[in-house]
């Protein structure tokens, strides 16, 4: 019996498939020629619109260009004019970046970052564009620095109580975009569009100051000069010839009274006639006592031995209450390197002895001639007194570039040479986001924030005459992977061979501290990373033994330093990180004196410069 299929059951020969094939085929092709045409129609309009942002993007430049040189000139005609092309072309980047095509491409595997990145450029200058560029623009002519100068005495704050809504909010603006732009990871992205992304970053890094510093003002100024009320504000006079932690020894204080923008000079005392006091003033914390002894808060020449600014001006505001009574609601610090700057803004000023003071003359006058010129302390006391007076007056009576009166403070600010406490919380607020807070500097989980302060031992004005620099480099060390810091302080006497002769008594100290004349010492204090654990110090080549202590979590050396004339030494502090898994470091400093009798410039930051091979110079 045959077992098998019958015809009907087989299956069809191959020829039966051949209709079956040639109708799928054509179908097949159109639907390839279809997504070819989509693909291709994708793939141009994406660059057609990428290339069209481009050149938006980079027509934008010179107009933002145009708005800042417009603002500095003040023709706000003109600034008006280049932000509206500016608001133009960043309005067009961001609506061709922008659509449902765009963003759909921005998923797709390695071209999406790109397409993402560019978006983000895009609509961050827009932003700016329309966000901030435009409103500052508008109200440019009530936040005009030659507007904001005193005239008779007198500064009109309306201007800047209107603008301050405007202001506060495109400078909130301006922060969000930045950080959008900052969010923005280069890591996968190709060459020309991580460089647009590095160079906006850059730019905001730049603008940054600027618009941080034109916020403030609308939000500390008015309150600051009385705007709600009588303000009192001690301005403190730092001597870096004999060094503290923020600067320098409080050579003197004058009192300002500000009522609702009328400014007047009230008193003025030199610092030796505030106290002393036989128990601290107010609360210092046991660990600052610890380090720096008690009387930090006795003695208003030592209430800045810590570089804690905010802690410093209390000890000094409740001095000066305790003394004359009254409320202090602002403490501001500068040295004669601000002085220079502010004299560039009101010219030379002829002083009661006969002296002009200028910019080019006021830090060797006041901190070297006057002691060569006057052996007595109150005379000295009187000359600074009536310097100090002389200059307030020309200030006060409006004549200064009001331009160069803003770029000399913004600049002390950024070189830590201008320092600004208030007692009231909000303005303390503001304050605490800006260079002008002084506080102790604050490390993050990949940086660590070091600081190196210096305070004179000598108990004299020999830091006239002291060159400091300082090196800093951090490395991964360790088995547990928790990166070393190294810090590098190297300190040079350029006094003359024959200081302890040649030089004034009030100058060399005499030997009255116990230091031979011409010679100077210097306790260096070094400031480790929060939670970070002080590993080993030396002075030169050798171990040294150390004031050590913790101050808020930070770990602290002070290494005490003598040198003769010519004399060089470098002190050497290691920290462990212990809260940080990379090698980032930032290091925060006394404003460093020049050591050779020169201006420096305000706004020139002390350079740290890099060490290498950090294991090869582990402390044992």
């Amino acid at each position: 019996m045959a077992i098998g299929l019958s015809r009907e059951q087989a299956p069809p020969r191959a020829a039966e498939y051949e209709p079956v094939r040639r109708r799928r085929r054509p179908v097949l092709i159109a639907v390839i020629v279809v997504l070819a045409v989509l693909l291709a129609a994708f793939v141009g309009w994406i660059g057609i619109r990428a290339l069209l942002a481009r050149q938006q993007l980079e027509a934008a430049q010179p107009s933002a260009s145009a708005v800042v040189a417009a603002i500095r000139s003040g023709d706000v005609t003109a600034a008006r004019s280049a932000a509206g092309e500016l608001s133009k072309h960043a309005a067009q980047a961001a609506s061709l970046t922008g659509d449902p095509i765009w963003r759909l491409g921005e998923g797709i595997p390695l071209v999406g970052p790109n397409l993402a990145a560019v978006r983000v450029v895009a609509s961050a200058t827009d932003s700016v564009a329309r966000e901030v560029v435009a409103p500052l623009v508008s109200v440019s002519g009530q936040v005009d620095p030659r507007s904001l100068k005193p005239a008779g005495g007198r500064i009109d704050l309306a201007p800047l109580v209107a603008a301050r809504p405007v202001v506060t909010k495109a400078q909130a603006a301006f922060h969000a975009a930045a950080g959008s732009a900052a969010g923005v990871s280069t890591a996968s992205l190709i060459q020309p569009v991580g460089d647009a992304v590095s160079r906006l970053n850059g730019l905001f890094g730049q603008a940054s100051p600027s618009i941080d510093a034109i916020g403030n003002s609308t939000r500390l100024l008015p309150g600051m000069l009385g705007q709600a009320g009588v303000r009192n504000i001690l301005v403190v006079a730092q001597n870096p010839a004999e060094l503290r932690a923020t600067g320098g020894l409080i050579g003197s204080v004058a009192l300002i009274r500000a009522d609702h923008g009328a400014v007047t000079l009230e008193a003025q005392q030199a610092g030796t006639s505030i106290g002393p006091w036989p128990s601290e003033v107010s609360d210092i914390p046991d660990a600052t006592i610890g380090i720096y002894g008690p009387l930090v808060g006795r003695f208003l020449q030592d209430a800045n031995y810590t570089p804690d600014f905010p802690l410093a001006a209390t000890t000094i505001a409740a001095m000066w209450e305790k003394a004359h009574g009254g409320t202090v609601d602002a403490v501001i610090t500068m040295d004669p390197v601000v002085l220079s700057a502010l004299l560039k803004a009101t010219g030379p000023v002829a002083l009661p002895s006969g002296d002009t003071i200028t910019s080019a003359n006021a830090v060797p006058l006041l901190l070297s001639e006057v002691y060569a010129r006057y052996p007595a302390s109150s005379q000295q006391d009187a000359f600074f007194s009536s310097a100090a007076a002389a200059i307030f007056g020309k200030l006060a009576a409006g004549h200064v570039d009001g331009e160069k009166l803003l770029s000399a403070f913004s600049s002390a600010g950024s070189s830590d040479r201008l320092r600004i406490w208030s007692a009231h919380a909000d303005e303390q607020d503001v304050l605490a986001s800006t260079t002008l807070a002084g506080a102790l500097p604050v490390s993050t989980p990949q940086t660590a924030a070091l600081g190196v302060y210096l305070n004179d031992a000598t108990g004299s004005k020999m830091d006239y005459y002291l060159h400091a620099s300082v090196s800093a480099g951090a490395e991964v060390c360790r088995f547990d992977f928790r990166p070393t810091s190294l810090v590098r302080v190297t300190l040079t006497n350029h006094a003359p061979a024959n200081a302890g002769t040649s030089l004034p008594t009030y100058v060399t100290g005499g030997g009255t501290y116990g230091v031979p004349p011409g010679e100077i010492l210097t306790r260096v204090v070094v400031y480790g990373p929060a939670g970070g654990l002080l590993a080993g110090t030396r002075l030169g080549s050798d171990p040294v033994r150390v004031v050590s202590g913790t101050d808020r979590a930070r770990p602290v050396a002070v290494v005490s330093v003598q040198l003769k004339p010519g004399e060089s030494k470098t002190v050497t502090v290691q920290f462990v990180n212990a809260r940080q898994l990379s090698p980032g470091l930032t290091v925060a400093t006394t404003p460093l004196p020049p050591g050779a009798g020169v201006t420096p410039d305000v706004g020139a930051r002390t350079t740290i410069t890099s060490i290498a091979h950090v294991c090869d110079s582990l402390v044992k």
